[in-house]
């Protein structure tokens, strides 16, 4: 629940517009019910919420379909026509599958958050099943102050002459329901890239939640190596675009003239060389997601050009028109990115733009033996797949100790190198005289800090005392509760 409570407050920042404290009403228009041979039904649950019990500011209908819709426009202004004082507004909401509660839930979510400061109304009835259960997990997960609402037609009361309006009653959970509820689904498209240990665990819950959450920036933090275009690729496909383009491009890797081109595309003629139209990076992602890698790399002018098409939602091809695209952006670089704007080299209003919702991925070292033992098994099982090595290579006591306490500069990148290399060279089992010599030698440059001191020495404290907790506290100095709550900070296991 904080996650999206975080992510509100980031929403806050960029100024989004709302009605503050107003009562809002909200409805799907129901396509079959609210209509009858072309018209407005007169006893539809629509038209029979306004006739008996509309006590709102204002009603907003919500209408599934892209634009333009007869239908839609009918309702509201029959609605209209009957009840001049009051405030009815059509929303389109652009549903192309309205069984589909993922790509409904990425629509419905940012729109309530929009509505945040309003006491929201819910009428539940209209819609498909799949519209009905997203309004039940928005109300569940985002914490705003909704009220559902369902309508008991007249021949099933006891009055028989006018329909019943039940309060939908229960308590809204602290518990991440919409993440849950996508459980299944999001496991399902995992795959073998997405190795989640105990310690980036709840990352990638966080990535989940925020996956559901369409139109949301996502910046993603880490040293190189550390995962950062794989956690990425999960946001993509665990989200409603998952179907459409991922289009991912390192900033770094271009000059300015370059990368604006490859960017957002240029017409014929347009400079030397351009002898025909072609497209940009983000038209080519339009409806899907786009990946800008090391976006801390890019110059002052590139942060111009990226806020602008970040704040309008439209490109400009060089010698073109603005064109409009819808794509999701998300971004990565190694950088501390706050540093930069603190000295002037990194544009502040393009950083909040970029960071409405932050995940921090940590480096291997830091991740604890613990993963690196479960990231090392992983490597060897799937790299005996993509190499066709027809057995799983073993590692003895010695190189598996070798490889656990390696510092790992490259992080999880470099792990796997190390195991593709060793399935080149070796075809059953790995001793440590068949390591290369730099995994040997123990870094001159180990970090500084004092976490990774203090981690350190819990670690050979636990080994001297062979896992003993007990032991290793009063040694140490600390409460046993200290030490348990370190040892799950830093990911350590009894075992060291």
């Amino acid at each position: 629940m904080h996650f999206f409570i975080e992510i509100i407050e980031h929403i806050l920042y960029l100024h989004i517009p709302y009605h503050r404290n107003m009562k809002t009403l909200l409805s799907w228009i129901a396509n079959t019910n609210d209509f009858e041979a072309g018209k407005v039904l007169e006893t539809g649950p629509t038209a029979n919420y306004h006739k008996y019990f509309f006590k709102s500011d204002r009603h907003l209908l919500l209408s599934s379909a892209q634009g333009d819709d007869t239908r839609s426009e009918l309702l509201v202004n029959y609605l209209k026509r009957t009840y001049p004082e009051r405030t009815i507004e059509l929303r389109y909401m652009g549903i192309l599958d309205p069984i589909d509660h993922r790509e409904i839930q990425g629509k419905i979510n940012p729109f309530l958050i929009e509505l945040r400061e309003d006491q929201l109304d819910v009428f539940v009835s209209p819609g498909s099943p799949a519209m009905q259960v997203v309004w039940y997990l928005s109300h569940l997960s985002l914490n705003l102050k909704t009220t559902l609402y369902q309508m008991r037609e007249a021949k099933h009361t006891k009055a028989k002459e006018k329909p019943e309006l039940i309060k939908i009653a229960f308590e809204k959970s602290s518990l991440p329901v919409t993440a849950m509820y996508h459980q299944e689904e999001i496991q399902k498209n995992t795959g073998e890239d997405y190795f989640i240990t105990p310690t980036i665990k709840k990352i990638y819950e966080n990535a989940a939640k925020v996956a559901q959450v369409d139109g949301v920036t996502v910046l993603i933090l880490g040293k190189s190596g550390t995962g950062k275009e794989n956690l990425a690729k999960y946001i993509h496909k665990n989200s409603i675009r998952n179907e459409q383009a991922y289009v991912t491009v390192n900033c770094s890797a271009f000059s300015d003239s370059l990368l604006e081109s490859r960017l957002f595309g240029y017409k014929k003629g347009a400079f030397t060389g351009a002898d025909k139209d072609t497209q940009g990076l983000f038209e080519l992602a339009d409806k899907g997601t786009i990946f800008l890698d090391e976006i801390g790399d890019i110059s002052p002018y590139m942060q111009q050009v990226l806020l602008r098409t970040l704040q309008e939602k439209e490109i400009m091809p060089l010698g073109g028109k603005a064109k409009r695209v819808n794509v999701r952006v998300i971004a990565a670089t190694n950088q501390n990115l706050l540093k930069l704007c603190e000295e002037g080299t990194f544009r502040w209003d393009l950083y909040y733009r970029l960071s409405v919702v932050e995940l921090d991925l940590p480096t291997l070292s830091e991740r604890g033996k613990a993963d690196i033992k479960g990231m090392i098994d992983h490597f060897l099982t799937q790299k005996k797949k993509e190499l066709h090595r027809p057995k799983k290579l073993q590692l003895d006591k010695a190189a598996l100790e070798i490889l656990l306490n390696y510092s790992y500069p490259g992080n999880v990148r470099q792990l796997e190198n190390i195991i593709s290399r060793l399935y080149v060279f070796n075809e059953e089992t790995v001793s440590a005289d068949v390591l290369p010599k730099r995994l040997k030698q123990r870094p001159s440059d180990q970090p500084m800090k004092m976490e990774y001191i203090e981690k350190e020495h819990m670690i050979r404290v636990l080994k001297h005392f062979k896992g003993n907790k007990r032991q290793t506290a009063l040694a140490i100095g600390w409460s046993i509760n200290t030490l348990a709550a370190k040892m799950e900070k830093y990911g350590i296991t009894p075992e060291g």
